[in-house]
């Protein structure tokens, strides 16, 4: 197979934040009195879409100006994090990201983040100079959340490679399973966070010089 798209999934696998997602989303939970396991979060909150999670949180269809708000809520909480804690790439991330762009590879990110978390990505990292704006694909409310393929689909519909000739990179066990169903060629978990990926038999990274660049040429 050769790569003609990459498709990356951007927290935890562009930028390893999974210790801030965790504690803000911590500190938002107690909040509103709310306890969940470690299973819970696996499968309610990362990677998840956040109409998902909130009404997964309070047993109710919520409408469109409370998931707002309580998406902002948790958003501010997360963001100030990052900026205490500092925030670069994931190790050897812009080193490939920059070889694929030169090498004529399409990119585009796929993410469960809504629009005011992707612009404050878009101003502390460099992805302009790699993506295109139209090529940064987030939740904007009209897709179903992951591990629905719909996020994946678009991406690679976006950069106009087929699937089976696109590459993804994901970390959250909910995105994995929406890249399968997106039926990409390859998918590579990209292990952040030391986590179990049994049951996945694709290959894992924790450094992004660990991949083959023969896959793309």
């Amino acid at each position: 197979m050769k790569v003609k798209g990459v498709v990356f999934d951007f927290n935890g696998t562009l930028f390893w934040d999974t210790h801030l997602q965790e504690d803000s989303w911590d500190r938002f939970l107690e909040k509103y009195g709310f306890t969940l396991n470690e299973e819970e979060k696996k499968k309610y909150i990362h990677g998840i879409n956040a109409k998902d999670t909130f009404e997964y949180l309070f047993k109710r269809e919520l409408n469109d100006a409370e998931v707002h708000r309580l998406t902002e809520e948790k958003e501010v909480i997360y963001r100030s994090m990052c900026l205490e804690h500092g925030m670069q790439l994931a190790p050897g991330a812009e080193q490939l990201i920059s070889f694929l762009a030169n090498s004529g590879v399409a990119l585009a990110i796929a993410t469960a983040s809504a629009k005011n978390n992707v612009d404050f990505f878009i101003q502390h990292f460099p992805l302009l100079n790699y993506f295109r704006p139209e090529h940064i694909i987030y939740n904007d409310g009209t897709m179903r959340g992951k591990p629905h393929p719909d996020l994946f689909n678009k991406a690679i519909s976006a950069i106009g490679t087929k699937a089976d000739e696109t590459l993804i990179f994901e970390d959250s066990h909910a995105g994995l399973e929406a890249a399968v169903r997106s039926r990409a060629g390859a998918v590579i978990i990209v292990n952040s966070a030391n986590a179990d990926y049994n049951g996945y038999s694709c290959r894992q990274i924790t450094h992004f010089n660990e991949v083959d660049t023969a896959l793309f040429v």
